[in-house]
């Protein structure tokens, strides 16, 4: 209750972002002035009714004796009280709906036009009279504009001088209900007040006020107005930075996106690579039966140490596999055969015995054979053919 209580008070459909900032602190201005108006008024009216204006204690007239006059403005007294708290309602009803200058002229004028009927009853001889004028002008210099702060000055200035004048005259046409005109109805000595300096020293104060409220009022709105522009500026660089995170996000999610299938589709071309490559090297050595006792392993191109031990690993799981008893290495289609070449042979030959299979190297040629005898390599004990053929009639 008291969350929703809040966001009510705080919720003001003010679209101009200055006026928005003064809604708070107006509203704060009416809800106070409503409950002073509602309690306090009534009782000051009934007190400055019955004591007089200027604190002399004057003792209450029998209805008999009381003028026409003074039962006439005593409703209007009434009738301004009530306007005095009919004001700050409507203007706050009206600022809940969003119109804040229809507030502020209600607000302003409501109260200048209460007090005006009242100053008029009462006169201008008591001092409190001249501090509620300042009332309307304060807010008009603070909430309104230019405009409304010299006609609300303006007015107030005219209105005094003109009941100041009217109460000076023999008889006073203005103040019926000062302390004065009430000792005169009484049947007491009439006295005109003087009003000279009183009246001066109100114009002097409200040209005063009026030019450090329009002065001042004008400062704070530019520079309400800058600070309320620059938080929006800065609210449009934080939405557009977000935007641009947003879209550099989007693009580095697609990126790593792109880059993720293209890992996938990298390791599925390097798995079927690796599998061709298995395959490739399987083709490149492959072991062929001749007949239920004879295995003939031709060998093409050149030969590094890894080939040469996939060709012992190949060999040897065939011998066993086939229980084969003779083996024909033919290495016609070796381009070149080193020293790591012919110990990788002679490592096959002496592996393959250990598993009671002979083993045979086909196909050298006489270069090779030169290029053997020149790295004095021992082959003795390693039966050898230049062809195939004559390997296989042997064998068989």
């Amino acid at each position: 209750m008291a969350q929703a209580l809040r966001t009510w008070w705080g919720r003001i459909p003010v679209s101009n972002l200055v006026q928005r900032q003064q809604a708070g602190f107006f509203q704060v201005v009416l809800v106070g002035w409503i409950i002073l108006a509602t309690v306090g008024l009534p009782l000051n009216f009934l007190r400055g009714v019955a004591g007089g204006q200027g604190g002399d204690q004057v003792a209450a007239p029998p209805p008999e004796a009381i003028p026409l006059i003074f039962t006439i403005f005593a409703w209007v007294l009434w009738l301004a009280t009530l306007m005095l708290w009919l004001s700050p309602v409507i203007a706050l009803v009206l600022l809940r709906r969003g119109r804040f200058n229809g507030a502020v002229l209600m607000a302003v004028w409501g109260l200048l036009i209460a007090h005006s009927i009242a100053t008029y009853a009462l006169g201008v001889g008591d001092a409190s009279v001249y501090v509620v004028f300042q009332i309307p002008i304060a807010l008009a210099g603070l909430l309104g504009g230019r405009r409304l702060l010299l006609a609300v000055a303006g007015y107030s200035i005219i209105l005094v001088l003109l009941i100041g004048l009217l109460q000076s005259m023999n008889p006073p046409q203005a103040g019926f209900f000062s302390a004065a005109a009430m000792a005169a109805a009484m049947g007491g000595t009439a006295t005109t007040p003087d009003l000279g300096q009183p009246l001066v020293f109100f114009v002097a104060v409200t040209l005063l006020i009026s030019l450090m409220l329009d002065r001042f009022g004008s400062a704070l709105r530019g520079a309400l107005g800058q600070a309320l522009e620059r938080e929006a500026e800065l609210e449009d660089i934080r939405g557009s930075l977000e935007a641009m995170v947003g879209e550099r996000t989007a693009a580095l999610e697609a990126a790593l996106h792109d880059i993720r299938r293209q890992a996938d589709e990298q390791n599925l071309l390097l798995t079927e690579n690796a599998q061709q490559r298995d395959f490739i090297r399987e083709m490149s050595v492959p072991v062929l039966p001749i007949s239920s006792d004879t295995l003939v392993m031709p060998l093409v191109g050149a030969l590094d140490s890894a080939r040469l031990a996939h060709i012992q690993e190949q060999a040897l799981g065939r011998l066993e596999t086939t229980r084969a008893r003779h083996l024909l290495l033919d290495i016609t289609g070796v381009p070149v055969v080193d020293t790591q070449v012919a110990q990788g042979l002679i490592r096959v030959v002496h592996a393959a015995r250990l598993l009671g299979a002979n083993v045979t190297l086909v196909g050298i040629r006489p270069e090779v054979a030169q290029s053997i005898v020149g790295l004095g390599i021992d082959l003795s004990g390693i039966r050898t053919h230049n062809t195939l053929q004559s390997a296989l009639v042997q064998a068989g």
